[in-house]
């Protein structure tokens, strides 16, 4: 009677990855090794390349300048503290996109017209606006008259106009 090769079974899980070895003691091993030496450290650096947005983080950095009132999302600090055009758009449209991920809002953009009118700027400053902020990458176009911030844009938003608004300064 042929002895049967022993085979060894081994699963890994890191992070979100979960693999699975099995086969020849000596072949698991080394695939596994392998795996540690040449795939973790490639996907530790791409996770640190990914760009995305704490929500919790962002909802305790805008206690004192949005808040959730009964008829809505409301920017409680006055428009002179906001700063310029672009950095009160943005606001808007960061206060539009917290509203849709908390379930207070149903979308996550804003017209051109309710941009300003939330603003108070003119309809044609405020189209100009949107141009140069769709073309920095921070606002994205998603219909007609219809736009919302990126990732990138909220990134922005949290390291350059969040701490000019927190300082009241005028741009």
């Amino acid at each position: 009677m042929e002895k049967e090769e022993e085979l060894l079974e081994l699963s890994a899980k890191y992070k979100d990855m979960e693999l699975r070895f099995k086969g020849k003691p000596d072949d698991v091993i080394r695939s596994l090794l392998k795996f540690v030496q040449r795939i973790l450290p490639a996907y530790d650096l791409a996770s640190k390349l990914i760009l995305t947005v704490d929500l919790e983080d962002l909802l305790k950095r805008l206690e004192g300048i949005i808040a959730f009132a009964p008829e809505g999302l409301v920017v409680t600090v006055p428009r002179e503290k906001i700063g310029g055009e672009k950095d009160a758009i943005l606001l808007h449209l960061v206060k539009a996109y917290v509203g849709c991920k908390t379930g207070r809002l149903e979308k996550d953009s804003l017209a051109t017209v309710e941009i300003a009118s939330l603003t108070g700027g003119k309809s044609s400053t405020i189209t100009a606006r949107l141009s140069e902020l769709v073309n920095l990458g921070w606002v994205e176009r998603v219909g007609r008259g219809e736009y919302r911030i990126t990732t990138l844009g909220i990134r922005n938003f949290i390291d350059e106009v969040l701490p000019k608004i927190e300082r009241g300064e005028r741009v």
